[in-house]
C-alpha cells in the first residue's frame, strides 16, 4: 500500500477542505449549459451544410463524369467507324489492282491477293457496320457502301471466272462495259459521305473533350474544400468536447484523489501499527495464536516466514501437528485452561521439516465479563539453541576423546624417541621437530573441522623448512585426496621422518638432489581399488641400507602401516631412497 505522511506546515491543503469546497469544475454556472448548446447546435447545422454541399458536388461531378465517358465513347467509335470505312476502300482498290494484273498477265500469283483483299475488306466492313449501329444515317450510309461493294466484287468475280475459263475476250467486254467503274464512283461518293458525316461527328464533341476534364477537375476542388471545411468544423467541435471532458476528467481525479488521501490517512495508523507488530514477530521469530475452548485455532500471526499462517488456522486442532508430538503442548493448553493461570514450557515437536523445539507461553482469554473464552499464546522457536548445547556438549567428549588419543601418541613418541637419542639435547630437538610435525597434521584437522586434510597440504606442512623447495627439488604429482583425521596424523608423521632423512642424509642435502611425491587415486567404481603414495629420491649421495632399526624407520615402515591397514614398500638403492604405501580408499573423506 502506498504511505501518505500527514500534513505539515507548508504542505497542500487540507483534502477534507477541498472535498468541502469541491472542485471549480463542477459547480458550473447556469449559462454554461446554454452556451454549450449553442455551440452544438451551430456545429450541428456547420456540419450538415457542409455535407449538403458535398452530396451537390459529388452528384454533379459523377454526371460530368458520365458525359465526359459518352462523349468519349462516341469519340472512339467515330474514329473506328472512318478508319473502317478508308481500310474498306483500300481493300477494293487492291481487289481490283489485283484483278486487272491477272488479267493483263495470266499471273495466278495475283489471285491469292485478291482473295486477300476480299477477306480484309468483309473485316473492315463488319467493323463499319458495328460503329455505325447507333447512328441512323451512319448505318444507312454503311448500307449503301456495302451494296455497292457487293456489286463491284461480283463484276470483279466475274472478269477473274471468265479469264481462268479462257474467255478472255468475254472478260474484256465486260470491264469495257463501265459498270464497276460507274459501281466504283458510287463507292467512293459514299465513302466521302461517311467521312464528311464522321467529321461533322467529331468536331461537335471536340469543345466536350476539352470542357469536361477541366470541369469535372473544378467540381472535384470543390468537393475537397468542402470536405476540409467539413473537417475543420467537426474537428473543433471534437477539440471542445474533448477538452470539457478532459476537464471533468481532471476534476473526477482530483475527486478521486481526495477521497483516496482521506481512506490512507484513516488506515495509515493502523497500517503502521500492523507493520511494527508484523516487524517485532519476525524480528524475534515469534509465532502469536488464539484459540477457542474447543482449542482450534481462531487466529495466527506467524513471525517464521517459513511457516504460512493460513496453514495453521485448520477445523481443527489435530491438523495443524502430525501424530502425538503435541502431547505435551495441549497438557500446557488444557492446564491454563483449567486452572485459569498463565503456562509455560519448552516442548519438542515432530514437524514435516523435522523436530523443532519451542519455548510456549500461554495464557488464559477472557470476555468482557472476565469468563475464560479460549487462549493465547506465543512460541518462540529455540531449535538453534537447543541444537548448540548438543553440538557443545559432544564437541566437549570428542576434545576429550581427542586429547587422550593425542596424549598416547606423544608419549609413544616420547619413548621412542628417548629410546634412539644419544643425549638429552638431541632428545629435545627430535622429540620437538616431531611434535612441531604432529602440530602442523593438527593445524590442518583444525581448519577443516576435524573432517580431514588434504594430501597435497599435509605434504607441504610436513617439509618444513623445505616446503620453498617445491617446484625445484621438490616434485608434487597427484590428484585432490582428502584424508580421514586418523590417516592424515600418521601419514604426516611418516612424512616428516622421510624429509628429515633427506634433509640429513639423502636428496635434499645436495643442491642437484631431486625428490618426487606421487599419490594416486583409484577409480570410484571400483570399490576394492587401492590407494597409493611414493616418495622417491634421486641425484643425491650413494645411499646404502641402515644398519639400525631407529624410531624414523619404525614410524615410516610399520607404524603408519598398521595405523591405515596398508603395505610399506621401503628400498635402499644406491641412486636413492624408495618409499611406497599402499592402503585402501577407506581411508579417504
Amino acid at each position: 500500500m502506498r504511505q501518505i505522511s500527514p500534513d505539515r506546515s507548508g504542505s497542500s491543503p487540507d483534502p477534507s477542505k477541498r472535498l468541502e469546497n469541491g472542485p471549480s469544475i463542477l459547480t458550473t454556472s447556469p449559462g454554461l449549459p446554454s452556451r454549450s448548446w449553442q455551440r452544438q447546435h451551430r456545429a450541428l447545422h456547420g456540419i450538415g451544410l457542409g455535407f449538403s454541399l458535398l452530396v451537390v458536388v459529388c452528384l454533379a461531378a459523377g454526371l460530368l463524369a458520365w458525359k465526359s465517358s459518352e462523349t468519349t465513347r462516341t469519340v472512339l467509335s467515330t474514329l473506328t467507324a472512318r478508319q473502317s470505312a478508308d481500310l474498306a476502300m483500300e481493300q477494293i482498290l487492291l481487289a481490283e489492282t489485283s484483278q486487272r494484273g491477272f488479267l493483263l498477265t495470266r499471273d495466278q500469283r495475283f489471285i491469292p491477293a485478291y482473295r486477300q483483299g476480299l477477306a480484309d475488306f468483309g473485316n473492315a466492313l463488319a467493323t463499319l457496320k458495328l460503329a455505325s449501329r447507333d447512328d441512323p444515317e451512319l448505318a444507312r450510309l454503311a448500307d449503301d457502301f456495302e451494296r455497292q461493294a457487293a456489286a463491284k466484287f461480283n463484276e470483279l468475280d466475274q472478269t477473274i471466272a471468265f479469264a481462268q475459263a479462257g474467255q478472255f475476250s468475254e472478260a474484256l467486254a465486260l470491264v469495257q462495259a463501265g459498270v464497276g467503274e460507274k459501281t466504283m464512283s458510287e463507292a467512293q461518293a459514299t465513302t466521302r459521305a461517311l467521312a464528311d458525316v464522321l467529321n461533322d461527328t467529331i468536331r461537335a464533341n471536340a469543345p466536350w473533350q476539352h470542357l469536361l476534364p477541366t470541369v469535372l477537375l473544378v467540381m472535384i476542388g470543390v468537393a475537397l474544400i468542402c470536405v476540409v471545411l467539413l473537417s475543420v468544423v467537426v474537428l473543433q467541435d471534437t477539440r471542445r468536447n474533448l477538452q470539457f471532458m478532459a476537464a471533468r476528467e481532471l476534476a473526477l481525479r482530483e475527486l478521486a484523489a481526495t477521497l483516496e488521501s482521506r481512506v490512507q490517512r484513516r488506515t495509515q495508523s493502523l497500517s503502521e501499527a500492523n507493520q511494527r507488530f508484523d516487524a517485532a514477530l519476525r524480528a524475534a521469530r515469534v509465532t502469536v495464536f488464539t484459540q477457542d475452548t474447543d482449542l482450534n485455532f481462531t487466529w495466527v500471526s506467524s513471525g517464521d516466514p517459513e511457516i504460512a499462517a493460513n496453514d495453521m488456522v485448520p477445523p481443527n486442532k489435530a491438523q495443524v501437528f502430525p501424530n502425538d508430538s503435541t502431547d505435551a503442548v495441549l497438557k500446557i493448553k488444557q492446564a491454563v485452561l483449567n486452572s485459569g493461570e498463565p503456562g509455560h514450557g519448552e516442548v519438542r515437536l515432530s514437524l514435516p521439516d523435522g523436530e523443532k523445539w519451542f519455548d510456549l507461553n500461554v495464557r488464559p482469554l477472557r470476555d468482557a465479563q472476565g469468563s475464560v473464552v479460549g487462549l493465547i499464546g506465543g512460541s518462540v522457536e529455540i531449535t538453534e539453541r537447543k541444537e548448540h548445547e548438543a553440538r557443545i556438549r559432544l564437541l566437549m567428549r570428542e576434545v576429550t576423546h581427542r586429547s587422550k588419543n593425542l596424549l598416547s601418541v606423544i608419549q609413544a613418541i616420547m619413548r621412542q624417541t628417548a629410546a634412539h637419542s644419544v643425549s638429552l639435547e638431541d632428545f629435545q630437538k627430535r622429540f620437538a621437530d616431531r611434535l612441531h610435525s604432529l602440530a602442523g597434521s593438527h593445524d590442518l584437522l583444525v581448519q577443516e573441522n576435524w573432517n580431514g586434510a588434504a594430501l597435497r597440504e599435509l605434504i607441504r606442512s610436513q617439509l618444513g623448512h623445505y616446503s620453498d623447495l617445491v617446484g625445484s627439488q621438490i616434485v608434487l604429482s597427484g590428484p585432490a585426496i582428502q584424508l580421514r583425521p586418523d590417516a592424515a596424523q600418521h601419514i604426516g608423521m611418516a612424512l616428516h621422518e622421510l624429509a628429515t632423512n633427506a634433509a640429513k642424509y639423502g636428496a635434499l642435502s645436495v643442491p642437484d638432489g631431486l625428490v618426487s611425491i606421487t599419490w594416486t587415486l583409484p577409480d570410484s567404481a571400483d570399490p576394492d581399488g587401492r590407494c597409493s603414495l611414493s616418495w622417491v629420491e634421486t641425484n643425491g649421495p650413494p645411499v646404502t641400507s641402515p644398519t639400525r632399526r631407529g624410531f624414523g624407520r619404525v614410524v615410516i615402515e610399520r607404524t603408519v602401516a598398521r595405523a591405515l591397514d596398508g603395505e610399506v614398500v621401503m628400498e635402499y638403492p644406491a641412486q636413492g631412497v624408495r618409499w611406497r604405501l599402499s592402503f585402501p580408499r577407506s581411508a579417504v573423506a
